[in-house]
C-alpha cells in the first residue's frame, strides 16, 4: 500500500478505483484492536475481497527475509519486515508512475489530484475520486493536461497506459518480472517506471527504482555510509535479491539516508524595549 494509492485523511484510509464490477470507494482504519472498513458502489465485492492484498496480508514472501546485514537488521527488528501491498489495477498503476517522472513526489501527487477532481469519477463522494477511465483520460487535451502540470511527454505515456488499458489488466498473469519487460517495451516506460508499476500493482518485492533523484544515495549511505549512484545501489543491493523493494520500503520509512546539508534558515533574535 502506497501514498500514491491510498489516500490518509484524519486517520482514515481512504482507496477509490474502477473495478471490473464499477466505481468502488473504501475506507478503512484502525479501531482499537480490530480494523473497520466500509465500502460503497458497484465494485465493493471486488474491493473488499482484495482488501487483504491492498494492506500486504497477501504477501507470502515476506516470511522468506533473511539478513545479516547488520543495519538492515537493526531496523528489521525496530519495526519487523514490511508486508508489501497490492492493488491488482495495473492501467492505474502505469499511469500514477508516468505522472511521477521526472518531477518530485510533491508536484507529482498535485497533478494526480487535479486529474482525479477534474475527470476522475467522484459519484460515490468521498476525498479520493477514482482515477480517469482509459476513455476519460484519452479524451484529456494537451492544454488540460498542462493545466494539472503534466507536459507533453508524461502526457504521452498516460495515453499510452489508457491505449493499452485491457492489456495492461492481463499482466496479473505474469510473473513480476515478465511484467515489468512487458512494461518496458512501451514507448517511454523504463526501468524506475515499470519497477513503480510492479510494486504497486502486485507488491513485487524484487523492484529497484533505477534512475530515482534521491533512493540511491539513500540506500548507498545506509548500506555502505557514501553516496553512490544507481550501479552502486544494485551491487549493494544485489545480496538482497528477491527482496531488494523491501529493503528499499525499509530504508525509506525510517529515512536513513545522508545527512541534509541544506543551509539552516536565517535567525535573529530581537531584545525587549
Amino acid at each position: 500500500m502506497g501514498a500514491k494509492t491510498v489516500r490518509r485523511r484524519r486517520g482514515v484510509y481512504w482507496w477509490s478505483t474502477t473495478t471490473p464490477d464499477g466505481v468502488g470507494l473504501m475506507a478503512f482504519r484502525v479501531a482499537g484492536e480490530t480494523l473497520r472498513v466500509d465500502a460503497w458502489g458497484l465494485g465493493t465485492e471486488w474491493m473488499i475481497a482484495r482488501f487483504p492484498a491492498l494492506i500486504g496480508d497477501r504477501d507470502e514472501t515476506a516470511k522468506d527475509f533473511i539478513t545479516d546485514h547488520p543495519i538492515i537488521r537493526r531496523l528489521q527488528q525496530s519495526v519487523g519486515v514490511p508486508r508489501l501491498g497490492s492493488t491488482h489495477r495495473w492501467y492505474e498503476a502505469l499511469a500514477t508512475a508516468a505522472i511521477g517522472q521526472r518531477v518530485v513526489k510533491a508536484d507529482a501527487t498535485t497533478s494526480r489530484f487535479r486529474l482525479l477532481h477534474r475527470f476522475g469519477d467522484n459519484t460515490l463522494g468521498g476525498p479520493l475520486p477514482a482515477f480517469p477511465t482509459p476513455e476519460a483520460l484519452l479524451r484529456v487535451t494537451d492544454h488540460q493536461f498542462h493545466s494539472a502540470g503534466i507536459e507533453r511527454s508524461r502526457a504521452r505515456v498516460l495515453r499510452i497506459a489508457a491505449k493499452y488499458a485491457d492489456r495492461l489488466e492481463r499482466l496479473g498473469d505474469l510473473s513480476p518480472n515478465e511484467a515489468g519487460d512487458w512494461l518496458r517495451q512501451l514507448p517511454g516506460v523504463g526501468t524506475w517506471t515499470a519497477a513503480l508499476t510492479t510494486s504497486v500493482a502486485v507488491g513485487d518485492p524484487d523492484a529497484v527504482p533505477v534512475g530515482d533523484l534521491h533512493i540511491p544515495a539513500m540506500v548507498t549511505y545506509t548500506l555502505n555510509g557514501t553516496v553512490g549512484d544507481d550501479n552502486r545501489m544494485l551491487e549493494l543491493l544485489e545480496p538482497f535479491a528477491g527482496h531488494r523493494q523491501r529493503v528499499v520500503r525499509m530504508i525509506k520509512f525510517h529515512r536513513a539516508g545522508p545527512p541534509n546539508h541544506r543551509p539552516a534558515p536565517f535567525r535573529f533574535d530581537i531584545a525587549p524595549l
